[in-house]
């Protein structure tokens, strides 16, 4: 078969544009010095080298994200060490305030160091990140967390989300906690009762917080506060305690009562207290409100006996009733009609120094000199913030008044304010504990990170590097390839009969 000039020329110049072709992709590969590049490369390979980048683009995503979350969580940790210090200083003065033998001046020292403490407690409330973010207002980090009002109280203006940052697959690690947990919801007394002294008493009376010592009989009275009157019997001199409650039995008003004292010496205590100085434990005396045609104003009825002439001013914010011998301090808005209950728990007993007093599953103690109508409360707890407690502990150091009842007034708050330093440092102490496991979660998890991308780069370089030796070896062949072409190609080119004429 006769070969044309021009198909002999086309077949010529292909071979030399192939092998061009071949060797600019061995270039290529060299100068990436990657063996697949493209899916033509190694069809089966391809897919898990994109697979194999994927990952490890997601890793090192969880390495960034692993140290944000440490330097968040880091900051925490140096903040709550600060709050656990102040906490700890603040403790030791309630403990030093505690001593009797301080002098008025003294413990205006105290409660001045208290307020520079309170300040800065807040200022570390208030800590800003790197990036001028509060790290302890939750979700709401360019809002500063704790805000005085214009009565000087602390109000928290962040939110209860924290923010979260994943590190590794299906594991998220918290990078904060809201101040609120940590700061304002604070167990009152020793989270279970408060303890508190009747402002007017005029002995050196002090009550224990009380403790729960039967569980199972203390849950049949829940959210139950209780209060210790105490009266004066013959023979003169003699001191008997008695433990009352009330509770609402139909209300729909917001008033608030609390039995202030029991008179079992009252000529008419046996209308509103049936069995008089010995009434039975258990048995219980009806307290209803009466509207009368004054707006606000109320007969207060105690065992159906009247108040009449004394009556009840809602406009006023607290007073006390007395009828025939039992006295209770009322606050708050009642409806006509409303309802309460007094109940006796313990039958007047003798009072002697330092005895505890057991009922309801709970146990408390009562020390000190006790007048008569001196009365104590056991509240149950709630929570309070740590700066309102504070302030408390400034008042309490503030009050005027050596004798004995400004005296074991100051004792009791004092008490109680220590109880909640206590619970506060309990609660930073659990959330230390919280931000110290999720930095063992970062670490590890930044381990297990490193080697799960050693281990796919190992695999991604067995897929697609390059052997460069080999590669070179192929580069240099296929160029003397092509050289062999091209010169053939042109030696062809030149060849024709009429040289040879």
């Amino acid at each position: 078969m006769r070969i044309s000039s021009q198909v002999f020329f086309q077949r010529n110049t292909q071979s030399v544009f192939n092998n061009q072709s071949e060797l600019s992709e061995k270039n290529i590969h060299l100068s990436t010095q990657k063996r697949v590049i493209n899916g033509s490369d190694d069809a089966v390979a391809i897919a898990t080298i994109q697979r194999l980048k994927q990952d490890l683009s997601m890793a090192d995503q969880h390495v960034q994200n692993g140290e944000m979350a440490e330097t968040a969580n880091a900051l925490e940790s140096i903040s709550l060490a600060q709050s656990t210090n102040i906490l700890q200083r603040m403790r030791e003065l309630m403990v030093s305030s505690g001593n009797a033998t301080y002098s008025a001046d003294g413990r205006e020292a105290i409660a001045t160091e208290l307020k520079h403490l309170r300040e800065e407690l807040i200022g570390v409330a208030n800590t800003k990140d790197g990036n001028s973010q509060y790290i302890f207002s939750g979700f709401e980090v360019d809002t500063l967390p704790f805000q005085k009002n214009e009565f000087g109280t602390i109000e928290y203006h962040g939110d209860e989300g924290d923010t979260s940052y994943q590190i590794g697959p299906g594991v998220t690690i918290q990078g904060n906690d809201p101040g609120s947990a940590i700061f304002m919801q604070v167990p009152e007394g020793n989270g279970s009762f408060v303890a508190e002294a009747n402002p007017n008493n005029s002995g050196s009376g002090v009550l224990d917080v009380a403790s729960i010592i039967d569980s199972k009989v203390a849950s049949q009275f829940p959210d139950q506060d209780y209060n210790i009157s105490i009266s004066e019997t013959l023979p003169v001199g003699t001191k008997k305690y008695s433990v009352y409650s009330t509770a609402e039995q139909s209300v729909t008003g917001s008033a608030s009562i609390k039995i202030s004292k029991v008179d079992l010496t009252d000529a008419n205590i046996g209308s509103v207290n049936p069995n008089s100085v010995y009434p039975a434990a258990g048995s219980d005396v009806s307290i209803d409100f009466v509207a009368t045609l004054v707006p606000g104003e109320f007969e207060v009825r105690i065992n159906n006996q009247s108040s009449l002439p004394s009556i009840y001013n809602a406009n006023n914010p607290q007073q006390e009733i007395t009828v025939n011998g039992i006295s209770i301090e009322v606050s708050g808005m009642p409806s006509n009609g409303d309802q309460y209950k007094m109940t006796k728990y313990i039958e007047p007993t003798t009072y002697e120094e330092g005895q505890s007093i057991e009922f309801n599953g709970i146990k408390t103690k009562l020390k000190g000199q006790v007048n008569e109508f001196d009365s104590f409360s056991l509240r149950q707890s709630g929570t309070k913030d740590i700066f309102s407690t504070i302030q408390d502990a400034i008042d309490a150091l503030m009050m005027p008044g050596d004798d004995n009842g400004p005296t074991a007034q100051r004792e009791m708050r004092l008490d109680t304010v220590r109880h909640q330093i206590d619970n506060t440092m309990q609660n930073v102490s659990t959330v230390v504990t919280s931000v110290g496991a999720r930095r063992r979660t970062i670490i590890n998890q930044h381990e297990s990170t490193l080697d799960f991308k050693l281990t796919n780069q190992k695999t991604l370089s067995n897929l697609e590097d390059l052997d460069m030796a080999s590669a070179i070896s192929e580069f240099k062949m296929q160029m003397s390839l092509l050289e062999i072409t091209q010169q053939t190609f042109m030696q062809m080119q030149s060849l024709s009969l009429f040289k040879l004429l």
